[in-house]
């Protein structure tokens, strides 16, 4: 398990009563031109036990992101993982064969960046369609028509 860290003081008011707990959270998320409507009963999130202000470590973050993928219905982290896995690429190949850079992919895979709708279909068919693999990959063959 691992040990989560945050501010011991409150941000708001000062005082060192910072603790977890499991708050409600809702927010609303702007993502590709479109409002998401995203509510969690209970986020586990630092909160200041004198003004019960709360504060969104990495771990709640995690969450809040989580929940929003869901919400629009975008490939979570590990299913990107495990889609590349599957077709057996480097990072760098399947950056290559979707057109992004690598880094692009390792952000995509760590869950620091969500993938826009559009890249997220494409991931889809990806994944479900070798045919649509290997049309992409016959696309950035060299060939002699440049010749």
């Amino acid at each position: 398990m691992t040990t989560r860290t945050y501010p011991k003081r409150c941000s708001k008011c000062g005082q060192k009563a910072m603790q977890l707990a499991a708050v409600p959270y809702a927010a609303t998320i702007e993502h590709d031109g479109r409002a998401y409507r995203v509510a969690l009963p209970a986020l586990t999130a630092p909160q200041c036990g004198n003004c019960q202000a709360i504060s969104l470590d990495d771990e709640a973050d995690r969450q809040i992101s989580a929940a929003f993928r869901r919400e629009a219905r975008l490939l979570a982290p590990e299913e990107i993982r495990q889609g590349r896995e599957q077709r057996e690429m480097p990072q760098k190949q399947f950056a290559n064969l979707l057109g992004v850079g690598e880094a692009t992919i390792s952000r995509w895979e760590t869950g620091a960046q969500i993938q826009q709708r559009a890249l997220d279909r494409f991931l889809r068919v990806c994944f479900a369609s070798p045919a649509a693999v290997a049309l992409l990959r016959e696309d950035f063959q060299p060939s002699a028509r440049g010749a």
